[in-house]
């Protein structure tokens, strides 16, 4: 089965087949091979990828998931074939998201729009560091900046609201 996956706002495509006791996942035509055992608390994973232990927490946060590795935080979302292709659709058309939320919890480095700006969908609007890494938070649909709700130097929560359009 074909997922999209979301993490701190990149796309990568992964295929996803039943292979032995674990499974295959597929992604930019690299196979890897991962077992997955659930901890004690139902909310930690222990996989084995291609022979190498990694622990995973899982936090689920409406319909992102936080995961937590080797002390980095990602936050994630996954979508199947016909959800990735309705969110294409309505992105194509301008008909997404009319506000941007934090996808992670961080700190804006940079903003990229003021009020009356007219941005298009995937434009880059502002730059969220978050784990020592600079991460570009793009538009889903074009518009007019109505409103930011941050400025340089804030400190932002995850899904909190950043910028609003008309």
């Amino acid at each position: 089965m074909k997922y999209h996956v979301l993490v701190n706002g990149n796309h990568y495509e992964v295929e996803i087949t039943r292979h032995g006791g674990g499974v295959r996942a597929r992604h930019a035509d690299h196979d890897h091979q991962v077992d997955v055992a659930t901890l004690d608390d139902g909310d930690a994973y222990s996989l084995l990828i291609d022979g190498r232990s990694v622990d995973v927490g899982v936090e689920e946060r409406g319909d992102r998931v936080e995961l937590l590795v080797s002390g980095r935080r990602y936050s994630s979302e996954v979508l199947g074939e016909r959800e990735w292709l309705a969110r294409s659709i309505q992105a194509a058309s301008g008909e997404g998201e009319t506000v941007v939320r934090a996808v992670m919890t961080g700190i804006v480095r940079d903003v990229l729009v003021a009020p009356g700006d007219e941005v298009q969908p995937g434009q880059v609007v502002l730059i969220l560091e978050a784990m020592k890494m600079e991460n570009e938070v793009k538009a889903d649909a074009g518009g007019t900046v109505s409103a930011l709700h941050c400025a340089t130097g804030d400190t932002v929560e995850l899904d909190q609201l950043l910028v609003e359009f008309d």
